[in-house]
């Protein structure tokens, strides 16, 4: 039965139907034009009045039947395309939830480790205060995780009110990678300025660390060497500043990197985050009036990812 499986597939049941419905129009046509033919050598041959028969204009007929089964064909083409965007649309979302179920299962089974140790043990202060640490990183994991989904179903349903404020990019930044060393400590960041002007700009910066947060954490996730790096440069563009992440990853080949900013959309069978952080990072950009793209050389040769926002020139 399984050397039969290919019979059933969607694509070809719609290829041998669009040659089978084309063929029967090509038999139709040439059929109907051969009777038309033999009709007209009839009434010739026998000297008969052409009057006599129903007149028919041959090529209006064939012109009309050819635009009904182009409309037919174009009505299939559209319903097959649909149905693929559905199945494409279930599987990144089958992939969502499987990614988003480890990136929740994970934290809490962490923290339910510690609390188990906890109780079967005594533990010194010391020991108390590193557990708890730890709990209180997988507790913001979880907290950053559940705050991305209700933050996208706010901006999606654009009703966001951004709590914006005058901040300066680059010093900006800096303070968000002191505040969470714990989550890059194997990593190597390095933070430079190209040219020696201020970043300064409104943002809310809740969503901006989110976008920082999901840029950098990919960075590591999808990186096979032995320590990543990234590098963040910033650069002046007149009114607007660049902000660029340069890591030593996995890469992304140039017919995925238009799909990474996509909804759902994850980079080959993967259970590695859940599909939304670039997503969510592009619709907060969107709505702080930047944006954000990537370039990749390919497959192992690393990413940058480039951060366009707004900048007040003094």
């Amino acid at each position: 039965m399984k050397s039969f499986k290919w019979y059933f597939h969607p694509i070809f049941i719609f290829t041998f139907s669009l040659v089978a419905l084309i063929t029967s129009l090509f038999v139709y046509i040439r059929s109907y034009l051969r009777v038309s033919d033999s009709i007209r050598l009839f009434v010739e041959k026998n000297k008969m009045d052409a009057s006599q028969f129903l007149e028919t204009d041959t090529w209006i007929t064939v012109l009309i039947i050819s635009i009904l089964v182009a409309i037919i064909l174009a009505g299939t083409i559209i319903i097959f395309v649909y149905y693929q965007k559905i199945i494409q649309l279930y599987r990144m979302q089958q992939n969502f939830i499987n990614g988003f179920t480890h990136e929740l299962k994970t934290p809490v089974a962490s923290i339910r480790l510690f609390l188990d140790t906890f109780k079967k043990h005594e533990l010194s202060r010391e020991d108390q205060l590193k557990y708890i640490d730890f709990m209180i990183r997988d507790a913001d994991r979880l907290s950053v995780n559940v705050g991305q989904i209700l933050n996208l179903g706010k901006i999606e349903e654009r009703s966001f009110q951004l709590n914006d404020t005058k901040v300066d990019l680059y010093s900006f930044t800096n303070e968000f990678l002191d505040r969470n060393p714990h989550l890059f400590e194997s990593t190597k960041i390095e933070v430079r300025k190209i040219d020696h002007v201020e970043y300064m700009t409104n943002l809310d910066s809740a969503l901006m660390e989110m976008v920082l947060m999901n840029i950098i954490t990919n960075a590591i996730r999808y990186n096979d060497s032995n320590r990543p790096s990234i590098q963040i440069e910033f650069r002046s563009l007149g009114k607007k500043a660049s902000i660029s992440f340069i890591d030593n990853g996995m890469g992304i080949k140039k017919n995925e990197q238009r799909n990474v900013f996509k909804k759902f959309y994850q980079i080959g069978k993967t259970s590695k985050g859940s599909g939304l952080g670039l997503y969510l990072s592009s619709q907060i950009l969107k709505i702080h009036k930047g944006s954000i793209s990537v370039d990749s050389q390919g497959s192992g040769l690393g990413s940058t990812f480039t951060i366009i926002l707004p900048r007040e020139v003094s």
